[in-house]
């Protein structure tokens, strides 16, 4: 099992890069992909509803399944990182690869989003092996003078792996 980490500031392709990550190493390697998201701003669970109600009265878990197959674990438990991969990683279920988002101080290979270069100095971190997202479509990728590689992945994607080392 592979972790990744991503990080980057609200609005800099996060999300997008996630979601054709996820879509591309199912197809491409059959992989099952996990992601943790770091939330700063709100709690998780809608305030009133059961399973919020259920976590604050105290149940350690939270377990919420719809008619779609959905289903939500609320875990209301201090954790680290760490023991939460190690969960996923033997859970019943397998896993191939977690990215996990909003975590800046891990020590998991990383991707930098960023919108504009300006951006980068203040959230590179010595994890980073790779700057992307919104960038790259500002025809911008490679101008730095750097070590760590500025494209877009989605473009790239073998380079990317081979970075990554993956698989």
């Amino acid at each position: 099992m592979k972790v990744i980490s991503l990080i980057g500031n609200s609005g800099s392709g996060k999300t997008h890069l996630i979601e054709f990550l996820i879509k591309k190493f199912k197809s491409k390697f059959n992989f099952e992909v996990s992601v943790v998201k770091y939330i700063h701003e709100h709690r998780i669970g809608e305030e009133g509803k059961d399973s919020f109600k259920f976590s604050e009265a105290g149940a350690v878990f939270s377990v919420i399944k719809n008619k779609f197959n959905q289903n939500a674990i609320y875990l209301n438990k201090q954790i680290s990182l760490d023991a939460l991969i190690n969960w996923l990683n033997k859970s019943l279920y397998k896993v191939d690869l977690i990215i996990i988002e909003g975590f800046r101080n891990v020590s998991y290979p990383t991707i930098l989003c960023v919108k504009d270069i300006k951006d980068i100095d203040i959230q590179l971190n010595k994890n980073v092996k790779l700057i992307s997202g919104l960038i790259t479509l500002n025809k911008v990728s490679e101008e730095r003078e750097s070590e760590i590689p500025i494209f877009s992945i989605q473009q790239n994607f073998e380079r990317f792996t081979k970075i990554f080392n993956i698989p």
